[in-house]
């Protein structure tokens, strides 16, 4: 047994008081660019100290579904959520349980179906979307889709240090509350990012309105997880 690891674990665990949610996961199920299956997906989110996940994976709902389940039968907090790509970048959609949302729903679109139906839109790895952009396309990013939504992913596990602090500075820039996740599509990258919230979050409604009230940061998972 590693006993200066075991040491820091539980140092961790006590000094920690804030409630750490990975909020951008994708499983085998929804996402065939994904190795994660739902169940090791627990497992795995349980072992390194996450206080719950959020299952998004792209155009589809079923896989969080089925870990959402999955969650409920070991006592564990799984959250719903969906990538769902439109012309000005992926949105990460807490608050929708069915397939509702399409391949190529428009941004307009996902911004009609939240204020319809209560969810939230927050935009992911905006500094990669905007390299996919031309000129236009990155004005309106910033004066449109930023002017339109609560929260931004500041914090993404496939994204570089450089590009995650853009993300944090139009987050500043804009009052939006910062989030994190980790875009993991295999299981050591679970918790890469995560999302730190001031309260405990015990259902997807509480989830949305923390992330709307702004009592959450995006952070590096190392900070607060056993990571290996």
């Amino acid at each position: 047994m590693n006993f200066k690891r075991e040491a820091l674990v539980i140092k961790k665990s006590v000094e920690r008081s804030e409630f750490v949610v990975d909020m951008h996961v994708h499983t085998s199920v929804s996402s065939p660019c994904s190795f994660i299956d739902p169940e090791r997906l627990i497992t795995r989110a349980r072992s390194i100290g996450l206080d719950a996940v959020c299952v998004t994976d792209h155009d589809g709902i079923e896989g969080a579904q089925i870990a959402f389940e999955l969650g409920k039968k070991v006592e564990y907090p799984v959250f719903r959520g969906m990538e769902v790509y439109t012309e000005l970048g992926d949105m990460l959609v807490f608050g929708v349980y069915d397939n509702a949302l399409s391949w190529m729903t428009t941004f307009d679109e996902v911004i009609k179906f939240c204020h319809k139906n209560g969810a939230i839109a927050v935009p992911a790895h905006i500094s990669k979307t905007k390299v996919t952009l031309d000129e236009e396309g990155r004005k309106k990013m910033d004066e449109y889709v930023l002017r339109r939504v609560k929260a931004l992913e500041t914090y993404n596990g496939g994204s570089t240090p450089e590009e995650n602090r853009h993300a944090l500075e139009l987050a500043r820039k804009y009052s939006l509350a910062s989030i994190g996740g980790s875009d993991a599509h295999h299981e050591f990258q679970i918790g890469r990012c995560v999302t730190v919230f001031k309260v405990s979050i015990q259902s997807e409604r509480e989830l949305i309105e923390a992330v709307k009230l702004g009592l959450c940061r995006g952070e590096y998972g190392s900070f607060f997880l056993n990571m290996p």
